[in-house]
């Protein structure tokens, strides 16, 4: 099985048809996932991972494509049920514009790419980077790591990929260590195996980032890392994306966290300088809990924080998404459609910094639609009602007693009168 996934002819087509049955919905799914679609020759000398996930049911078709031949990048995209996907492989391993297309136009399309991974010099331990003066901040590019395909695994419920960067060169640095990245593509609504356990919906991916033993610049004696996403969206160049951060009820499947940040795109857009509204306008988002982990075993006493910063435009699109999926999709009318990035850095005050475990992790979810909200299971219902309703039922039963307890003592005392 090893050596069939090491080698870079691989093409692998996996069919399979969901038979679940959504409230909203009472047809089945079907489901095709392509590992280097079509590629043949061009991948079989090249470390090459681009994997084509296609979700197709009666009204129409989710399409997304992960990219390891540049930057590492996402894209979903919205098309009617027959469209599918077309690279242009040469033009594409080149990083070539409109190297990537479908066949039919799509209605919504959405992306990320991840930009840059900092390394900075926390000197005063705040867990913040947006303080650090530069000579305290590298950046790491993530085209100049190696990046190989472990393994990959697939079942009724979810296609999973694991991937590993290393051998990091950039000109004259060099660094050892590994950055891997876990995604998920989901086929139903449910809570992800891994801490920290994230809500996901059929529509949507998860990825898992981990830097793991990285070695560290060795003049900074505090080092912490934050990872940096360009966003694009199918939205007017003068709309802006929103983050938000959400209080949550419980903690039943994240331990001590109450909170949910999300990036939503708007259903609105400014045209002409009028604001215009249409429910047809997609809406791609991102979703993550304000945690990192630092140890494999994920759990609260090996958890720290991921802080996130506010979105920021950027000013030259091309220039962003270069060596990207993105740039090899969008091309040139790249310049004309909504970007932002956002940093997320992983630790806070007090935690020892990278070097104590050597381990972060962030782990967030990109989706179309809207992001899901949690909600109390059957167990929290359970405990709840009997916590509620058992002090209830209590003075219920006593009230119950009085009353009988009086009228049979009121009954006796007219017996002995009579």
């Amino acid at each position: 099985m090893s050596a069939k996934m090491n080698s870079y002819g691989l093409q692998l087509t996996l069919l399979f048809v969901l038979g679940i049955i959504e409230l909203c919905s009472c047809s089945p799914k079907i489901s095709q996932v392509t590992i280097n679609p079509n590629c043949g020759q061009y991948c079989e000398s090249s470390n090459v991972t681009t994997v084509y996930l296609r979700t197709e049911s009666s009204t129409d078709s989710l399409h997304y494509v992960w990219d390891f031949s540049g930057k590492p990048s996402v894209l979903l995209a919205v098309t009617i049920p027959s469209a599918q996907l077309e690279v242009d492989w040469k033009k594409f391993l080149w990083g070539k514009e409109e190297s990537l297309k479908f066949t039919e136009a799509p209605s919504y399309t959405f992306g990320i790419t991840v930009l840059k991974i900092y390394e900075f010099n926390d000197v005063n331990d705040t867990g913040y980077m947006d303080n650090v003066r530069p000579e305290n901040i590298n950046v790491l590019h993530p085209k100049h790591f190696r990046w190989d395909r472990k393994s990959y695994s697939q079942n009724n419920d979810y296609f999973e990929l694991s991937m590993e960067g290393t051998d990091y060169k950039s000109g004259s640095i060099q660094r050892n260590g590994t950055i891997k990245v876990l995604l998920n593509r989901f086929w139903k609504l449910d809570h992800s195996d891994i801490m920290p356990h994230m809500l996901h919906t059929e529509n949507a991916t998860q990825i898992d980032i981990i830097i793991d033993n990285f070695q560290t610049n060795s003049s900074f004696e505090n080092s912490r890392f934050a990872v940096e996403l360009l966003i694009i969206a199918d939205h007017n160049l003068n709309s802006t994306m929103k983050i938000d951060v959400k209080k949550t009820l419980d903690d039943e499947h994240t331990p001590g966290i109450f909170e949910m940040v999300e990036i939503t795109t708007p259903v609105c857009e400014v045209v002409n300088r009028e604001e215009m509204c249409d429910k047809r306008i997609g809406e791609g988002y991102l979703q993550w809990r304000p945690v990192s982990y630092t140890d494999a075993q994920r759990d609260v006493t090996n958890s720290t924080e991921a802080i996130h910063y506010p979105l920021t435009p950027v000013a030259n699109h091309a220039q962003s998404a270069n060596n990207s999926l993105l740039y090899s999709y969008y091309g040139y009318n790249i310049e004309n459609l909504l970007m932002q990035k956002v940093v997320v850095s992983l630790g806070s005050k007090g935690d020892g910094f990278y070097k104590k475990s050597n381990y972060s992790t962030w782990t967030f979810t990109i989706g179309y639609g809207s992001p899901p909200a949690e909600k109390f299971s059957l167990l929290v219902i359970m405990i709840i009602s009997i916590g509620l309703g058992l002090p209830v039922v209590i003075m219920v039963a006593v009230g119950i007693y009085v009353c009988v307890r009086r009228r049979c003592t009121r009954s006796h005392t007219l017996s002995l009168n009579s």
